[in-house]
This record gives C-alpha cells, structure tokens and sequence, in this order.
C-alpha cells in the first residue's frame, strides 16, 4: 500500500474498530475503494481486487446490480421516505417486500417487522420475546439464553446476548437477564435440556441460536437443534435464530434453518436482505407471537422512525427477486464446492494449512501455526494484506479465515482467487512469539 499522505489536521472522520491513526499510517487515499464492478473492487490509483469477503458477507450480488439501482431510484423518486411507526401506513414496497420474506421464510413465520441492522433485529427480538411472555401473563419469563462465544450485534442487549466475555469487559456492565450455555459437544439434546433445567424454563424467555456459527463457519448438529425446537415447545420458551449474517444463501440455503428443517419462532435478518445495497433489518415472527401484540391494548413499542425504509425495501425487493429468478442459492453451493477442492489441492502439504470446509458459500481455511496452534491474529492481518497485494480480498475471524463470495461469482474468478490466496498461504513464515 502506498505510505500515508493524510492531512491529520483536517481529517475527521473516526473509523471502525481500529484505531485511526493505525488506518492512516498503513495507508493513502490512493488506497480508497471507489468503484466495484461486478466481484471486483478498484481503489483510487486503479488497482483492481477480487472481492472474495463480498464486503463482510453482505454483498451477495457483487456491485453495479442495475436491477437494484433501478429500483432504488425508482422508489428515491417516487417517494423516498414514510414515517411507518408514528403515521402507521407504510409504503406499498415495505407490504411487497413483508410478503415475499414470509414466501421464503421457513415455516411459519409470517409476520414481519424491520430495522436497520442484524443487531437491531437482535435486540428488537429479545425484547419482543419477552414482552410476548409478559403479554401472556407469564411475567417470570425474563431470562434469555445464548451460547458461550457467540456474536450477536453490538447494541446493548445484543452484545448481553452475545457470548464473548471480551465485549462484555469492554462495554459492561451488561443488563441483568441473560446467560450463556458452553457450546454443544455432541449430536445429542440430553446436554441442553439439562442445562436449561438447571436455570429454570419457568424463567426462560427465550434461546437465542445461530443455526451456523459466523465465526468458523460450524453448522449446530442437526440433533442440537431439534432437541433445541423440542423443549422450547414444551417449556414455553422462544426460540432464536440468528440468521443477520448467514441467511439470504450463504450457508448453502435460503436461510441457515433450512440445514436443519428446524423453524424457530423469531428469525432476526439483515446484511444479504439487501445484497449490501442498503441499510435494512427484520425480524419474523409466528402469527401466535404477532397476535400477543395486536389486542388493542399492547402493543410493541420498540421502533425507529426511519425503520421499514422506502429506498431500502426497494433493494431488497429486487435482491430476493434475483436470488430466487437466478437461482443463486445453488450457484453458490458451487462456489464453495469448488474452492474447497481446488485449496484442498494448492494448499496440500502447507506447513501453515490444517484444513478447509464449505457450508454453502462459506468456505473456512484453517491455518496453524509452526507448534500446530491456531495462527495469530497479527499474522491473520498480515495474510489479509498480502492477499491484498495480490489481487484478491479475503475475510479473518479470531478462528478462521474465509472466503465468502458473491453468490454472483464466476467459476473462473473462484479459480483466480483460489491460486492466488493459496500462493499468499504457502509462502507464509508466521511470527515466532
């Protein structure tokens, strides 16, 4: 990347979770991403990248989709904005829209509410789990229940129900109503009902699940997640699912519920709702759910003034459309089929490679470190930008590093990225700590 050349003085912007002035050492404004063209990304000197990450799981159509620009200027156009949660009526594109997510949904989900974010649908969700139990007289029913390590957004009660302690010290302390279970260790329900006995169900609002978990891409079993379904039935208990990160075909499924055929009775989504074209969250909810709010006497008085938004809707509307009309849930179980393989093969023999696995579109590259510990963090950036540097964009978790393309990408640019991350991975000399 080329060296600095910022004015400090002037700049103002703050930027994301790493420290600006580190962003701004690292790099120039000739750096700046200003164009994508299809799975492809150009910064301002010209520079050409394979978008292999799909921004951070949220560009599933690549960019430059006429089809979604259209639409949203279109709706820009022809009314850009109603305030659906003070004036009530919605724009007929927020009914369309609620209608064709409840046609894909799993089953019975048919209701529909939006937000902004994955983790606004998370706390719109805990909230509505547990003014449903108050609406139905069960008062008790307060405690929300996640599992250890597990991410769930960044507002208060999301980072509550999320189950990484780092966020917790950082940001506590965190409100009182919620607790988290170890991850599951076998096929078997046995684990779980114990340990949603020991905290009482009387007490259990609800358990809030990723049916695949976005750090490592490791689906729940199949059995974990029945047994999940099974005793939030008996025990009166909402069930979760997290599908902000996995849904819209990146787990291999329109949704991530769809691996297991396990429906839950709230699924919160985001990200792909939009193909990463606009800001937009929702929530899906059981009819049984949605009529504990509609009685005239309580109702759900959790929203934003912007939420259900015009210009949004448009783009997901047109999204979910070419989902469906291109058949992209099964191109992308090709995707990551194919870059399985081809990086089982490049990287066989490795000394950093301990193994690659696809769900879907989601394929995790496991990399070790000289001792056979998971590589560092630092040497997990580092690969990020020499990735860079030739040519393609990858994504790293604290346990993994993935490739999550656009469902929209070709069998020839997987190839690409597939040769040159593999050529990146083998010439990799981790630091010695």
């Amino acid at each position: 990347m080329t060296p600095s050349t910022w004015d400090r003085g002037t700049y103002s912007l703050w930027h994301g979770t790493v420290p600006t002035s580190t962003i701004l050492d690292r790099s120039g404004p000739a750096d700046m991403w200003v164009r994508g063209e299809g799975s492809w990304l150009i910064d301002a000197a010209g520079n050409r990248a394979l978008d292999a990450r799909a921004g951070v799981g949220n560009m599933m159509l690549g960019y430059g989709r006429t089809d979604v620009v259209e639409a949203m200027t279109r709706q820009a156009q022809e009314l850009p904005y109603v305030c659906m949660v003070r004036w009530e009526l919605p724009a007929p594109v927020v009914v369309e829209l609620a209608g064709a997510l409840t046609e894909i949904a799993p089953s019975g989900l048919d209701r529909v509410r939006f937000c902004h974010t994955g983790g606004a649908a998370v706390e719109s969700a805990v909230l509505m789990a547990r003014s449903y139990h108050r609406n139905k007289g069960r008062r008790d029913k307060r405690l929300v229940v996640g599992l250890r390590d597990s991410y769930h957004g960044s507002p208060m009660a999301a980072m509550a129900a999320s189950g990484q302690r780092i966020m917790h010290w950082l940001f506590g302390p965190m409100p009182d109503g919620f607790a988290h279970l170890p991850e599951p260790t076998g096929d078997s329900g046995t684990e779980l009902a114990a340990q949603l006995d020991a905290l009482g169900p009387e007490r259990v609002a609800a358990l809030i699940l990723e049916p695949v978990k976005g750090r490592n891409g490791q689906p729940l079993r199949d059995a974990y997640l029945r047994a999940a379904r099974d005793y939030c039935t008996k025990n009166d208990i909402v069930l979760i699912f997290d599908e902000a990160f996995t849904g819209f075909g990146r787990m291999g499924e329109m949704f991530a519920a769809g691996i297991s055929g396990v429906s839950p009775d709230i699924m919160c989504l985001a990200k792909g709702i939009t193909a990463g074209y606009a800001a937009l969250g929702a929530v899906l909810a059981t009819d049984e759910i949605y009529q504990a709010f509609d009685t005239g006497s309580t109702v759900f008085a959790h929203a934003s003034t912007t939420d259900g938004h015009p210009v949004a809707c448009a783009a997901a509307l047109a999204a979910i459309r070419a989902y469906v009309k291109e058949d992209l849930v099964a191109h992308g179980r090709a995707l990551g089929r194919l870059l399985r393989d081809r990086l089982n093969d490049l990287l066989e023999g490795a000394p950093t490679f301990g193994g690659v696995r696809a769900v879907g579109a989601y394929v995790a590259v496991d990399l070790v470190d000289r001792d056979g510990s998971p590589l560092s963090m630092q040497d997990r950036r580092d690969l990020e930008s020499a990735c860079r540097r030739q040519g393609v964009l990858v994504h790293y978790t604290p346990d993994t590093v993935v490739l999550m393309p656009p469902l929209t990408m070709t069998t020839q640019e997987a190839e690409f990225a597939a040769e040159r991350f593999a050529g990146v991975v083998s010439g990799l000399r981790p630091t010695v700590v």
